[in-house]
């Protein structure tokens, strides 16, 4: 027996959207190419309506310009939004130990509120506070006069150095590293000093950070992730480095140390920033660009180095010509060490 199942017009109630069709059973989510009987599949466009209908989906999510009457339907008026949300209501529910587990380590002065999980083998420091509903997942290291949101969940193997501020409803994914020390170095003439890195990271509410991503503490003050920014795997965030609100940075990502970004920008994979630009609102940064100098209007960039989206491809048009027009500037200068030459011997 399935763990969830709902009516579809129980489905549709959920969602905001209206049911048409038979009242069937949903027990599940699929995709267009390999939905079985008893799942529901979205359809984002018109055009991709006679492949749901063909699909094994027992029910479709439309949108309004999309009915049907061969399969059963939910209309809505973001099928992507609503599919996101059956999503979250067949997600299995994550097993966690209710309360402390006896093998964590929880130190003097800790604060938790009400329903907080702490699993096997985690840690706790001193003086930290842990708001309602938190869960802190097996072996994660949370150290001292940490302050970690209500709802908030720190996977196992997570790092949050001490004094590290952590708002509301967040997830930190398997293997972050938040709040480890900046790469601050001066070079003397016996090598190079590590320069203390005395400040912390403070990241706020519905903030997501991917596994294995790292964002260094500043040396003096906070680097700062704004209110529902989401963070892919993998991403380098240096210290000092502000990042607005509901920004997007996805895998492998790095943003060199006092750099800010502004809200709403989203940044490809491997795309990377140099040290103290600025960004502004509302700017796409393509895959594998490269950010050398401040960007302070709003659009979409590529390349390297960044330019507007449009430019850059008239560049890698002009790029990939080239061979033809090295063939023929060699033709033309054969051509004219030819005429040279036989001019040369009219003078004669």
């Amino acid at each position: 027996m399935p763990t969830h199942a709902y009516p579809l017009t129980e489905l549709a109630e959920l969602l905001q959207g209206s049911a048409r069709g038979e009242d069937v059973t949903i027990t599940g989510v699929g995709t267009l190419d390999d939905a079985e009987t008893g799942q529901i599949i979205f359809i984002e466009k018109p055009a991709m309506l006679p492949a749901g209908e063909s699909s094994g989906a027992s029910a479709l999510i439309v949108p309004p310009s999309a009915t049907t009457g061969r399969k059963p339907i939910i209309i809505t008026e973001d099928p992507r939004l609503a599919f996101n949300r059956v999503l979250q209501i067949f997600a299995p529910e994550p097993k966690c130990y209710t309360g402390v587990h006896p093998t964590a380590v929880i130190e003097d002065g800790v604060v938790m509120g009400a329903n907080v999980s702490v699993g096997a083998h985690a840690f706790i420091g001193q003086n930290t506070v842990i708001g309602a509903g938190a869960m802190i997942l097996p072996l994660a290291y949370i150290g001292h006069e940490v302050t970690i949101g209500n709802s908030t969940t720190v996977h196992p193997q997570a790092y949050i150095g001490e004094r590290v501020i952590i708002g509301s409803n967040c997830i930190i994914h398997a293997g972050a590293a938040i709040g480890a020390d900046g790469f601050g170095f001066a070079p003397t003439p016996q090598g190079h000093y590590k320069i203390p890195q005395i400040g912390t990271v403070i990241i706020e509410d519905d903030v997501e950070i991917g596994a294995n991503t790292t964002v260094d503490r500043a040396t003096v003050n906070a680097t700062r992730i704004g209110t529902g920014t989401k963070i892919d795997d993998s991403v380098h965030v240096a210290h000092n480095v502000t990042i607005g609100k509901n920004c997007l940075l996805c895998g492998e990502v790095g943003i060199a140390g006092s750099t800010t970004i502004g809200d709403n920008v989203t940044m490809g994979g491997q795309a990377a920033v140099n040290d103290h630009v600025k960004i502004c609102d509302n700017v796409v940064i393509g895959g594998k660009c490269g950010v050398i100098s401040d960007i302070d209007e709003p659009g979409v960039y590529s390349g390297f180095p960044a330019l507007k989206h449009s430019s850059a491809m008239r560049i890698e048009v002009s790029v990939r010509k080239l061979p033809a027009l090295l063939k023929q500037f060699n033709a033309l200068q054969a051509r004219m060490s030819e005429l040279e030459q036989r001019l040369g011997e009219h003078s004669e």
